[in-house]
Order: C-alpha cells, then sequence, then structure tokens
C-alpha cells in the first residue's frame, strides 16, 4: 500500500528541489497523476511525490501547471504537464523498459484505445458514480455497455494484458478508472457480464507497479464519499476511512 507525503496546500512553501531528482506533482486519490506514478514505477525510476491539495491549491502549482491540475513533471528545470504527455515523455526521456511498440501500427492501435477510454469510458465512469438513486441502474447500464468494447478488444487479442504478455502503456493509462470499479456499483457485475475484463482487473493487481500505487477501496471509498458532497479530504489513514462506515458500492 503506497504511502505518499500530505497534501501541500495554498500558503504553504515549495519543498525544495534536489538537483537531478525526478519530480511528481501529485494527488494521492487523482487517476490522472496515478499514470504518471505507475509508468515510473514500471520503468524502475527514482523520483519524488509532492501531493497538492487541489481544493485549496498551493500557489506554486500554478506555476508548474497554468491549469491548477495534477499530474507535472519536474526534472531539472524542465516542467511538462497533462497525464498523456507526461507519462509518454518518462516512457522516452528515461531508461528502462519500453512501454510502447516499436511497430507504427501496433502503437498507433493501442493509443486508439486510450483515446477511446478517455472520451467514452472515463465520462461513463464518472455518470455512473455520480447519479442519484433514481438514475443510478440506467448510468451503470450505459458504463458496462461502454466496458463491453474493452471486453472485445482483449478477447480478440488473447492475451492476459492489452499491451501483450506484460502491461504497458496501454494498461496503465487505463488502469486508474478499472482499479477504482471496486467501489462503483456495477463491479459486482463484472464477473458475469465482462468476465475477461474482470480477469484482466483480478490479473493487474498482481503487478508491481500497479502494487506500488494502488489504494483499497476503504481508501477510495472515503475519498470518492467526501468528494461527491464537495468537502474533499486528502489527508487520512486506512484506520481513518474504516471508520465512517460507508456502503461497500457508493
Amino acid at each position: 500500500m503506497p504511502s505518499y507525503p500530505k497534501h501541500h496546500a495554498s500558503g504553504e512553501a515549495l519543498p525544495p528541489l534536489e538537483s537531478g531528482k525526478l519530480r511528481i506533482y501529485s494527488m494521492q486519490f487523482c487517476p490522472f497523476a496515478q499514470r504518471a506514478r505507475l509508468v515510473a514505477e514500471a520503468k524502475g525510476l527514482d523520483y519524488e511525490v509532492i501531493n497538492c491539495n487541489l481544493k485549496n491549491k498551493p500557489e506554486w502549482l500554478l506555476e508548474k501547471n497554468p491549469n491548477g491540475q495534477v499530474p507535472a513533471l519536474e526534472h531539472d528545470g524542465k516542467v511538462l504537464y497533462e497525464s498523456l504527455i507526461v507519462s509518454d515523455y518518462l516512457n522516452d526521456a528515461y531508461p528502462g523498459r519500453k512501454l510502447k511498440s516499436s511497430d507504427p501500427y501496433k502503437r498507433a492501435r493501442d493509443d486508439l484505445i486510450v483515446n477511446q477510454f478517455g472520451s467514452k469510458i472515463i465520462p461513463a465512469y464518472y455518470k455512473a458514480i455520480r447519479a442519484t438513486a433514481e438514475d443510478k441502474d440506467a448510468a451503470v447500464q450505459e458504463l458496462i455497455e461502454k466496458l463491453s468494447k474493452l471486453e472485445k478488444i482483449i478477447t480478440n487479442r488473447a492475451t492476459p494484458f492489452f499491451g501483450g504478455q506484460k502491461p504497458t502503456m496501454v494498461d496503465f493509462m487505463i488502469w486508474p478508472w478499472l482499479e477504482r470499479l471496486r467501489v462503483s456499483p456495477m463491479y459486482d457485475l463484472l464477473a458475469v457480464a465482462l468476465p475477461k475484463l474482470y480477469k484482466y482487473e483480478q490479473d493487474m493487481h498482481k503487478i508491481p507497479a500497479v502494487k506500488a500505487t494502488v489504494e483499497s477501496p476503504a481508501m477510495h471509498r472515503f475519498f470518492l464519499y467526501n468528494l461527491l458532497r464537495r468537502k474533499p479530504i486528502y489527508d487520512y489513514t486506512e484506520e481513518d476511512a474504516s471508520k465512517l462506515q460507508l456502503p461497500s458500492k457508493l
């Protein structure tokens, strides 16, 4: 289970940056920021995480990313932001296993999956999470329908992961939202409706990069519960999360 530093807020000083150190500006429960950490872990990079309170943002976060979002990457005076750009840069600029195929067609096909995931599945995920009790069933069914496209792809590829025998960039770019399905109302339907994707989700939990960044359902549930009430809490422990009796699916 990962353990990251506290989330810095407005008025707090920027932590000093060690020369030559790779730094990722993050938020512990942000799926977009998790993308960058997954890639850094998969490539075995030495890096540090600086967490930011996104409701009460430190002023210096806007200097790193004018949009005030995470992730942002800083190394020796170079700063980048946007999760896909940061992830591609980490893959291209640093040693370690290359996470994208050298075959242009295969690489483009994987990029299509990530693109469609971002434009179709991520919005459907948040719609299902935010739906009222009256609209929940319809929103969950819509999400399952969108996820069925992934079920078809991984079935046709006949490999454990979208990237092949090992997870590659495509897997790490879609994983953070699949991790959060465990607190989604549709998770119990996954094994029946989408058995290949369910097996994939189980297998991804065994991957070292995932183990290094994954949060427990209790931690995700606690964050999401407060986020949906527009009162996000960023710094808490597993014990804190377990004290609040919440439904297993939100």
